[in-house]
């Protein structure tokens, strides 16, 4: 078979042929047009993960867009072909693990040969567009299945597909796309997708960095792609005591960007890098993923609009992508205050009140004034999947006196750079998520304002220190005076000398007292320890597998408690433990290139591991 394809890809007259090539003796892998030659960066294509936005995508040095399916292709192939852009055409496979258990008979299948037909019909339909790159078959497929390796069935399904598409178009480079890099799946793939022409790699964070070294080391010699690299993925994002996720500010997210975006023209192997996502998309936040902000609460009807909003990255990708300076440049920030007190993580705990000051720190690299926007929304977090859809959290309304009123919501913003935001009428032990955008003021930059932006997003949550007269008080003044001292084992983890708001968070995190989460001792908490009720009911747990869900199998002691703690069922404190994080300090901005960055084989691996057991860990608890 793998002849036969070979021999038709002498592609008739007329007809372009993409291909996959190593650039003379120098071993680098390069992306060759028959009519065009050398396509994007010597090779390397410069993309842009998502189909809109192409003419900001075209000023900005990108050679590619990406596509996940193929329902609107011929509109994107001609839309791109307009601006001299490539499509990488995405063909979209189930995930649903049925779809992976019967592979005995490939051809057997009517369910998938219905499906394989209209793969095959869209690949037919569009194959002879100049505007096209590549083709993907697949985007994740393995991530329900087994996000560590699939299983045999999923990649023998694969190169079925793939066979077919390439035996309608042998003109066009086939590859596929996983959900990261990890050892056991790209050892499958390399066994059962022999037809492959590259393997797209979805990856983020520090991870991308590594991608093209760790997949030599398992002994995978074809080149790949970065199908989507953006800051680290939420999965292995710091959380909060209470959970929520803490993202990184705009500011923080541009060295990831930029290090990927570089280290791909580096690297021999790598044919192309797609920032993601090139466009807007609610993705457990407003703001975690997007290079624009088209959230219309946030840029209509404010006092300071932004349709088609740029984040900060953008810039980061324009200079990678061009080699030069953007002639505008967006604002950044470098710290956001509450109360008086800078944070040290994007996240805060405030009483409820009608004054909590609230200040971003922010610059402009030219000196332009600016203006802040700022937004409250409950923390409600979807649990999707994948990329899945999520729907857009609405703005609290009465949280910003005498501000700005959304005309459309009747939710409130506020603008400024320093600002009061009145808690008092949010829920008692409530968690929220403060929005904060940085733009250029209107009043100063005209007729030269850009549609850029820095941006902020703090999970916070509101606390009380019980106060006379209130059950909480009461339960903390006992267990001060008489319970630690009587009753020691129902009060883990606590002395004579613990405080009162030490005691406080100790019952609300078991549920008890009828206490909310006080306003100080936020960082309290307990692992533990033989003798205590929580130590044996985790003990219980870890020797009986079966009874803790499938993320939870094989976990650490504190992963354990924490998963009992979250019920809040008065047996187990919050335990001392923090996940794992992929982290990337500032870049060098002489040289466009991160700073900074462990790439030792030993932290290659931590890092590695750490994000797939996190990976893991969110796709079956979600």
């Amino acid at each position: 078979a793998g002849a036969a394809v070979a021999a038709a890809t002498s592609a008739a007259a007329g007809v372009e042929r993409v291909t996959i090539e190593r650039a003379g003796g120098s071993g680098v892998f390069q992306v060759l047009s028959s009519t065009q030659g050398i396509l994007g960066d010597n090779g390397t294509i410069r993309g842009a993960g998502g189909a809109g936005h192409m003419d900001i995508a075209q000023v900005s040095g990108a050679d590619a867009m990406r596509t996940w399916g193929t329902e609107e292709i011929r509109d994107q192939l001609a839309r791109a072909a307009d601006r001299g852009l490539r499509i990488s055409s995405g063909i979209w496979l189930p995930h649903a693990p049925a779809a992976y258990e019967e592979c005995d008979d490939l051809d057997a299948d009517a369910w998938w040969n219905a499906q394989l037909a209209s793969y095959v019909a869209a690949v037919r339909e569009n194959k002879n567009s100049t505007a096209l790159l590549w083709w993907t078959v697949g985007n994740e497929e393995e991530l329900e299945v087994d996000v560590f390796r699939g299983n045999e069935c999923v990649w023998k399904r694969l190169e079925w597909a793939v066979q077919a598409v390439k035996a309608e178009d042998p003109n066009h480079p086939v590859g596929t796309v996983t959900a990261g890099a990890m050892e056991p799946k790209v050892r499958l793939i390399n066994e059962f997708c022999p037809s492959l022409d590259f393997l797209g790699v979805n990856s983020y964070g520090a991870d991308s960095l590594i991608v093209g070294s760790s997949l030599q080391e398992w002994n995978f010699t074809k080149p790949y792609a970065i199908m989507e690299f953006g800051p680290r993925g939420h999965w292995v994002a710091n959380r909060t005591e209470w959970g929520a996720y803490i993202e990184d500010t705009s500011s923080e997210k541009v060295p990831l960007y930029n290090a990927t975006c570089y280290a791909c023209k580096d690297d021999p192997f790598c044919i192309g890098a797609f920032a993601f996502v090139w466009g807007w998309k609610w993705e457990k936040t407003g703001t975690w993923y997007n290079m624009f902000n088209e959230w219309p609460d946030v840029t209509q009807n404010v006092s300071v609009p932004c349709t088609e909003c740029e984040a900060e990255a953008l810039g980061a990708l324009q200079q990678c992508w061009t080699g030069g300076q953007p002639v505008t440049r967006p604002p950044t920030i470098t710290g956001v205050e509450v109360n008086g007190s800078r944070l040290d993580d994007m996240s805060f705990i405030a009483p409820r009140s009608e004054s909590v000051p609230v200040r971003v720190v922010a610059t402009h690299p030219l000196g332009e004034t600016l203006v802040g926007i700022y937004a409250v929304t409950d923390e409600i977090v979807s649990n999707a999947v994948g990329g899945a859809y999520e729907a857009t959290n609405p703005l609290v309304a009465g949280v910003w006196p005498a501000a700005g009123v959304n005309a459309t919501t009747g939710a409130s913003t506020a603008e400024n750079l320093s600002v009061t935001m009145n808690t008092s009428g949010l829920s008692l032990g409530g968690e929220f998520r403060l929005y904060i955008f940085v733009r250029q003021d209107p009043e100063t930059c005209q007729p030269n304002c850009r549609h850029q932006e820095a941006y902020a997003s703090l999970a916070f949550r509101i606390c009380h220190t019980a106060q006379a007269g209130e059950d909480c008080q009461s339960n903390v003044s006992y267990a001060m005076q008489t319970g630690i001292r009587t009753h020691p084992a129902a009060y883990p983890g606590l002395d004579g000398n613990s405080t009162f708001e030490e005691i406080q968070a100790m019952l609300y995190q078991m549920g008890r007292g009828s206490c909310p989460p006080p306003c100080g001792a936020r960082d309290w908490c307990h692992t533990a320890t033989q003798g205590e009720e929580c130590y044996v009911r985790v003990q219980s747990l870890m020797d009986n597998q079966t009874a803790l869900p499938h993320s939870l199998q094989n976990a650490s002691f504190e992963t354990v408690q924490a998963h009992i703690q979250s019920s809040r069922d008065g047996v187990c404190p919050r335990p001392c433990a923090e996940a794992p994080a992929a982290n990337v300090t500032d870049s060098d901005s002489s040289a466009g290139r991160p700073a900074g960055l462990d790439l030792s084989a030993a932290n290659r691996a931590v890092v590695g591991l750490a994000s797939a057991l996190l990976w893991s860990a969110w796709v079956f608890n979600a």
